[in-house]
C-alpha cells in the first residue's frame, strides 16, 4: 500500500470519527484509571491522560491533545483536527481536556487516567481501579470510576 493511500485512509478516518465518538458515549462518565490490552477497537474520551504502548500494528487517532509526545518508529500524520499514528512501535503519551483517542488493531495496550469514558470492542482484558474484566465482542462503554483515597 502506498504512503499516499495510507494518508488518504487516515484522513478519511479522522474526518469520520468525531461524530461516532459522540454517539458511543451514551452519557456515561466518571473518574479513575484503566489499563487495557487486546485486539479490536478502543476509544477513550474525557479529561486526563493516556499512555499507549505501540507494537507496530494498528492505528491511533488523537484529537484535542494539549500535550502529545511520541517516541519510537512508525508513521505519523499531523492534521488540522487530529494526529494519526500507524504501524507505531514505541510509546505515545497524550493529555488534555475533552481529548478523544481511537485505537484499532491486532494489539492495543494503554493506560488512561482521568474523567471520562472508554469504549472497548473486541477480545482482550482490562483493569479499572482494581477490578478486572474482558472486552466485549459487540462493544461496551465503561465509565472511569471514582478512585478511593486512603486516609
Amino acid at each position: 500500500m502506498s504512503k499516499r493511500t495510507i494518508i488518504l485512509i487516515a484522513v478519511l478516518l479522522a474526518l469520520s470519527l468525531p461524530a461516532a465518538s459522540t454517539v458511543s458515549a451514551k452519557g456515561i462518565s466518571g473518574t479513575g484509571t484503566l489499563w487495557a490490552k487486546g485486539a479490536g477497537l478502543a476509544i477513550v474520551h474525557g479529561d486526563g491522560e493516556i499512555e499507549i504502548e505501540g507494537h507496530g500494528v494498528g492505528m491511533v487517532w488523537i484529537k484535542n491533545a494539549d500535550t502529545l509526545e511520541a517516541s519510537g518508529n512508525g508513521q505519523r500524520w499531523e492534521g488540522p483536527r487530529a494526529t494519526v499514528f500507524w504501524g507505531w512501535s514505541g510509546t505515545i503519551y497524550a493529555s488534555g481536556d475533552d481529548i478523544t483517542v481511537w485505537m484499532t488493531g491486532g494489539l492495543i495496550e494503554f493506560t488512561a487516567s482521568g474523567t471520562g469514558w472508554v469504549y472497548l470492542r473486541g477480545h482482550g482484558r482490562y483493569e479499572i481501579d482494581g477490578h478486572e474484566g474482558l472486552w466485549s465482542p459487540t462493544g461496551e462503554v465503561l465509565r472511569m470510576e471514582a478512585v478511593q483515597q486512603a486516609e
